[in-house]
């Protein structure tokens, strides 16, 4: 059920699946501005790909994608973070390597030649950087291991602060910026930028979903595998200080560590550590 509260606001991309029915909306439009301004590439979308992540047995759940796509030159997956930390970054590289390997091998040879892009647009990312560039390399050298691979995060708060301060730094992330704008936010940015017809084009297209359409926002179950992994970390952080602490008392009665790794369950390593 939608509640009367929720009919009555207007709701922008940041809410993941507003992102999904506008970005795969009129012949990708929005989608394809975005591409452009975030990997540079200048080829449209040629194909809308399942986003369903597959499962190892019938009792997993089928874990949701956001948006994958086919380019000419690549495929990209596209995630919308109401925030981002330990645990949501390790689901995501969870669904980059997934679809990687999916869509690189097969029966003859592994396939080079497309790149796999992951793109995260992160709210309460925090921080005074607006762009965030990741890739499988040597940290000696910056030799790349995988040289077709890479994850970039967008910080998209900070996008909306550069905006707001008028610092020239934001308008190479002008569709971007556009996703998390409310709507009289948005009608500033289109009245500042009149002769740009997407901007337009996304403004009437997000007035007609916001007054036509019916969303479900039934977020129990997001939130619930959330709330569970925030309480498995605190109770693996709180289970690691205390093996911290018996490790320290069992090092003041002289105990080998050998025999203090088996009882705590703690790395050689992190035992010599306390010493």
């Amino acid at each position: 059920m939608v509640s009367t509260k929720n009919e009555d606001k207007w709701l922008s991309c940041k809410y993941d699946k507003v992102f999904k029915s506008i970005m795969l909306s009129n012949n990708y439009l929005f989608l394809n501005a975005l591409l452009s301004e975030v990997i540079g590439t200048k080829e449209e979308v040629i194909n809308n790909l399942s986003t369903e992540s597959k499962v190892k047995n019938i009792k997993e759940k089928v874990k949701i994608m956001d948006i994958l796509v086919e380019t000419v030159d690549a495929y990209v997956n596209i995630e919308v973070n109401s925030n981002i930390n330990r645990i949501i970054k390790k689901r995501n590289f969870k669904y980059i390597t997934t679809f990687y390997n999916q869509f690189t091998g097969n029966n003859t040879f592994y396939n080079n030649e497309k790149k796999f892009y992951q793109i995260n647009l992160n709210y309460r990312h925090g921080g005074t950087i607006k762009r965030y560039d990741y890739f499988m390399q040597d940290s000696h050298i910056n030799q790349k291991y995988i040289d077709n691979l890479q994850i970039v995060e967008i910080n998209m708060d900070y996008l909306k602060k550069l905006w707001y301060a008028k610092d020239e730094k934001v308008n190479e992330y002008i569709y971007v910026l556009m996703l998390c704008l409310e709507k009289e936010e948005l009608k500033i940015l289109r009245k500042e930028r009149k002769d740009d017809d997407i901007i337009m084009d996304y403004e009437k297209a997000m007035n007609k979903m916001n007054s036509n359409f019916k969303f479900n926002w039934d977020y129990e179950e997001d939130n619930k595998l959330l709330a569970n992994s925030f309480r498995l970390e605190g109770y693996e952080k709180g289970m690691k200080k205390k093996q911290v602490e018996i490790a320290k008392n069992l090092l003041k009665i002289n105990l080998p560590i050998d025999k203090i790794v088996e009882v705590t369950n703690l790395s050689e390593a992190q035992v010599q550590k306390l010493m």
